[in-house]
């Protein structure tokens, strides 16, 4: 069986091939013993055509079939790697489940073109990247926990904690008409403090917005 998997969201990839695996290792009483002799990762960056040759024909030594894993750009795969792997998918191959976990995200390369027809193929969208808007919708939710994630999430991303602060005022300005007027104005004073701690390093900036999100996210989950 042959699958290709497109896309970047490598968490969502990694879940699907582990889902594979545990298909592929079911009946076996010791699944270590097989996965040495019958398991290969290859990677498309500088993979050499007799190393690829051999990992698709090989036989099984333990289980009835193997199981290979080749991951990276395959549009970057050199002529004769693309020749190697093609004419083998267009082939027999019941010694083997292949997994091609491809960079691509659609199928505008040629080389993909002519592989989806000989495979199963999943499609992964890209990772969505952390913004401000989704720890809002976090807070307005009451999702504590989900929110100090997303939060870190930025920091990692590298957003400047001023332009999440600019972010959370917008937000809480929303929220004038749904809080009580004192959990309101709380708020602002919680909005105030963090950015004078923030401009004067009175605590961290990373310090300083989560005391505030978290604030914030229990006088929304207080009324």
């Amino acid at each position: 069986m042959i699958y290709l998997l497109l896309g970047e969201d490598r968490l969502a990839k990694d879940q699907r091939i582990a889902e594979l695996k545990k298909k592929f290792l079911a009946g076996f009483p010791s699944p270590q013993d097989i996965l040495p002799f019958d398991q290969e990762i290859l990677h498309t960056t500088a993979l050499a055509p007799e190393d690829l040759k051999k990992a698709l024909l090989a036989l099984p030594a333990v289980a009835s079939k193997r199981f290979v894993v080749i991951r990276g750009a395959f549009q970057k795969l050199g002529a004769h790697n693309k020749k190697i792997l093609l004419e083998f998918v267009q082939g027999g191959h019941d010694h083997l489940t292949l997994i091609l976990d491809a960079f691509e995200s659609d199928d505008a390369d040629s080389f993909i073109r002519q592989l989806i027809p000989q495979a199963s193929v999943f499609r992964f969208r890209g990772a969505v990247k952390p913004n401000v808007f989704a720890m809002t919708d976090a807070m307005a939710a009451g999702h504590g926990t989900q929110v100090l994630k997303i939060l870190n999430d930025l920091f990692a991303d590298g957003n400047h904690p001023l332009q999440i602060m600019g972010g959370l005022v917008w937000f809480w300005g929303k929220r004038r008409d749904r809080l009580p007027a004192e959990k309101f104005y709380q708020g602002l004073r919680n909005l105030q403090e963090a950015d004078l701690n923030i401009k004067r390093s009175r605590l961290r900036s990373e310090c300083a917005l989560e005391v505030l999100v978290v604030k914030l996210t229990a006088l929304i989950k207080s009324i």
